[in-house]
């Protein structure tokens, strides 16, 4: 029995392994990193804030002025060229006629209307029965007068409404007096002819029982200052204070 083939093909296989073994390398996984980073980066941008516009406040929208009626409480009730007793008549109206008013004259003595034949001028305030409030319409400062204005007060330095005072002219008759009445604030005002001159005498004359120089009996708390003589000059205005004396 021959065993030589059995050898010759161990040894053949031996080689085999062996040569095979020498040239075999065991596999690693390759592993790619990133490169790395040279330069720094950019800090964040900030997103600038919105520029806040300030929306002015609306301005309030005056009131227009909405005018109201008077009625002439006496017969014949004079229409007149200026707001006083010296100042042209030129229309006359009766008790019970309506007239619009449009403004009033400084104090509490003469508004500014129209009539109802569509004439325009000044009737006395206490000779009306307003039908709205008189310290809402306008004020009206007419141009080319002489304006004798002041300040009349009680006692205690307070001002005195509803007093009733004269101006009269040195020398001169009664048709030539003017009268003017306080209003709240002790304010009175006479606008002259622009052609006054000379001296005139002015002093409290009257009061009403609305005033407040009064007690509830209707009594005047003091005494009225005495009269005032006045120089009137050309396009002058004079401004005269005035007050009562205690009893």
């Amino acid at each position: 029995m021959r065993h030589t083939p059995v050898i010759l093909t161990s040894l053949i296989l031996l080689a085999l392994v062996s040569g095979c073994a020498g040239t075999m390398e065991p596999a690693f996984p390759t592993s790619t990193y990133p490169p790395p980073i040279t330069t720094e980066p950019s800090p964040p941008t900030e997103t600038p804030l919105p520029t806040v516009t300030k929306t002015p406040a609306p301005s309030p929208t005056p009131t227009p002025y909405q005018s109201f009626e008077a009625v002439v409480t006496i017969d014949d009730l004079f229409l007149r060229s200026g707001p006083g007793f010296l100042h042209e008549a030129y229309w006359t109206y009766p008790e019970g006629e309506t007239v619009e008013v449009l403004g009033r004259a400084p104090g509490w003595s003469w508004v500014y209307v129209h009539t109802s034949n569509n004439l325009l001028g000044w009737m006395k305030l206490e000779l009306l029965d307003l039908k709205g409030n008189y310290y809402e319409a306008p004020e009206v400062i007419p141009d080319g007068f002489v304006i004798v204005k002041g300040h009349l007060y009680t006692p205690n330095g307070n001002p005195a409404s509803h007093i009733t005072l004269s101006l009269t002219p040195s020398g001169g008759d009664p048709g030539d007096e003017d009268a003017a009445t306080t209003d709240i604030l002790g304010q009175f005002y006479f606008f002259l002819p622009k052609d006054s001159r000379g001296l005139w005498t002015l002093e409290a004359s009257a009061y009403g029982c609305d005033s407040n120089a009064d007690n509830s009996a209707c009594s005047l708390i003091g005494v009225f200052a005495p009269a005032r003589e006045i120089d009137v000059k050309e396009s002058t205005d004079i401004w005269i204070n005035l007050q009562m004396t205690s009893d």
